[in-house]
């Protein structure tokens, strides 16, 4: 903008409920960043708030009945992220003000840092660096598939050093954690490479700073130029936002990416769906990856002495084994994944756990029958292995089992949940406790999960690629196959026969990742199919709006409704036509339907 259009401006506020931009005078006395993406402070209905310039003044009202500007907050996100978080808003249902936010800094910018500068990279010479500068020279997503445990360091440097040579630019690479992102960019800053956390130094990214490491928000990093972007650990649940609108980080970098021509590569160790139907799929050399996942030992829990409870002799001796392999620290860390559960039901009689016939979930107990809740397909309470019609329940607990194994191993043992603090832990040698322990710990001798079973059979879609992910993420407390040191993860189950299972001990998700495409298909499961859960008092008048437009809806129960269409953008086109009810509704786009 310049000349008189810097004096009118329009502005998104941060009221999301607004939905529109407003024109707002800009005294002469005002000083600060004035481009699109500035942060200014406005009045508004009698209380001050912070918005975005996102335009010149649009020209609906007469200047002279124009309120002013407050002053500057200081820089914003670039034009092009501005844009991006207009399509944003637009795909996953929210507003512009609601990624603008995740766009900006937590404190006011004022001045920028001076740009670090960067010496050429070389490639390391290696399978994982040659493999990282392949990725940085290929002009449309490409999904990686590595082994989880397998030290991305190297491809990292590799793709660096490749999208730097092609383009100028910031490269950006998102991780799933802030630990990972500290870690990371400590690392590289190790090899020469003048990286920044994006949570620490926004400042620095939005100056231009040749690496920029962060999390989810990091697709919306606010880098001038764009050189490529890398995303680690691609199957991790936290690169999703939980909380609507659901957005996802990976489909904001292909957006982002595809609109400026830059590379962007997804590295995984179990892709899951959303992107297994990307359509170039790699893989690293085969005795690579299986080197890459930990050595897994299958504990058969088919006909095991009830006496022995949730701990099999095989965990046990090796249970004491790993607490004399690693003489400090937690030694033995014991799973037991609660949340989400299925109601798992086994077989009073030969303990066959109950399963659907059509889909292979596990099925819940109804008034006179199995029900699936995945599939809803219902049978009679007959075991299919004997024949017998009484079922029972298996529902351990983490505290009980904690306190278990602490006298079975005869060490100090704490109970680990999501609520635990790396402090909290002390002096344990063991731990019991949900997938929360795989981000409190970081080196163990033994993981084993108690109860692999009930995730396996999760009505949860994908629940089978998740089960397998997270074997994969705890071998990274046991180290991979391929190290001499390695530990050992310990898999107890029913079901050893399981793909899961299989993938697990040869290294290999490819027929998991291949069965989960083909179940989303039969049940027009997303990604195949686009979908939106609705919630809320206002959930029937958006979803009766939207079959008006012609897609289609699906009860869930719970007063839940999800809407269905063939493809992303005639959902996003469909929810912004259809408009938001009187009634507050939650939209959450692409949401698995459970």
């Amino acid at each position: 903008m310049s000349g008189d259009d810097q004096r009118i401006v329009s502005v998104i506020t941060e009221v999301g409920a607004l939905g529109r931009p407003l024109d707002y005078a800009v005294p002469d006395a005002f000083r600060g960043p004035l481009e699109l993406g500035s942060r200014v402070r406005i009045p508004l209905h009698g209380r001050s708030v912070e918005g975005w310039v996102v335009g010149p003044g649009t020209g609906e009202a007469a200047p002279s009945t124009l309120r002013m500007v407050s002053k500057s907050m200081g820089f914003g996100p670039p034009a092009d992220v501005v844009d991006l978080c207009h399509w944003a808003a637009w795909r996953w249902a929210g507003t512009d003000a609601r990624f603008l936010s995740s766009a900006s800094p937590g404190i006011n910018v004022t001045a920028l840092p001076r740009c670090g500068s960067i010496t050429p990279i070389l490639v390391p010479d290696s399978a994982l660096g040659l493999l990282g500068s392949t990725l940085a020279t290929t002009p449309h997503p490409v999904v990686e598939r590595v082994g989880p445990v397998t030290d991305p360091l190297d491809l990292v440097l590799g793709f660096i050093a490749g999208a730097r040579a092609a383009h100028e630019g910031s490269v950006v690479v998102l991780v799933p954690g802030l630990g990972y992102a500290g870690r990371l960019t400590r690392r590289l800053a190790q090899r020469g490479v003048p990286a920044v956390a994006l949570a620490d130094a926004w400042d620095a990214a939005r100056a231009g700073w040749p690496v920029v490491v962060g999390t989810r928000t990091a697709a919306l990093a606010p880098v001038p130029d764009l050189a490529g972007m890398l995303v680690l650990d691609a199957e991790d649940d936290r690169f999703r936002s939980e909380s609507a609108p659901t957005w996802s980080a990976i489909d904001l970098a292909i957006e982002r990416c595809g609109r400026s021509g830059r590379p962007v590569a997804m590295v995984t160790g179990c892709p899951t769906a959303s992107l297994a139907v990307l359509d170039d799929q790699r893989f690293v050399d085969r005795s690579l990856e299986q080197d890459g996942w930990p050595r897994v030992i299958i504990a058969d829990r088919t006909n095991a002495d009830p006496r022995t409870g949730w701990f099999s002799e095989e965990m046990a001796r090796l249970g004491a084994a790993a607490l004399e392999e690693q003489v400090d620290g937690v030694a033995v860390a014991c799973i037991l994944n609660r949340t989400g559960r299925a109601k798992l039901l086994a077989c009073r009689r030969c303990s066959e756990l109950a399963r659907c016939g059509a889909c292979s979930a596990a099925v819940a107990l109804g008034d006179e029958e199995l029900v699936c809740p995945r599939c809803a397909v219902t049978r009679p309470i007959i075991c299919s292995g004997c024949g017998a019609t009484a079922m029972k329940r298996l529902r351990p607990g983490t505290a009980q089992l904690a306190e278990e194994l602490a006298g079975l191993l005869g060490v100090p043992t704490a109970e680990v949940t999501a609520a635990t603090t790396p402090a909290a832990l002390g002096g344990a040698r063991a731990v019991v406790g949900t997938e929360a322990i795989l981000h409190r710990i970081r080196r163990a001798r033994l993981v084993a999960f108690l109860d692999l079973d009930s995730q396996l059979l999760s009505a949860r879609p994908g629940a089978e690629l998740s089960t397998l992910a997270l074997i994969g993420r705890a071998g990274r407390l046991t180290r991979g196959r391929g190290d001499d040191d390695s530990g050992t993860v310990v898999l107890q189950t029913r079901l050893v026969d399981h793909p899961v299972v299989t993938a697990a001990v040869q290294g290999d998700p490819s027929s998991v990742v291949a069965a989960d495409l083909d179940l989303r298909r039969v049940l027009g499961l997303p990604p195949v199919r686009s979908a939106a859960v609705l919630k809320g008092p206002g959930a029937a008048a958006l979803s009766a709006a939207a079959m008006e437009l012609g897609i289609e809806q699906r009860p869930l129960g719970d007063g839940r409704i999800a809407l269905l269409a063939d493809t992303a953008t005639l959902l996003a086109d469909a929810l912004q036509a259809a408009g938001r009810p009187k009634d507050r509704v939650i939209v959450a786009v692409d949401a698995e339907i459970a």
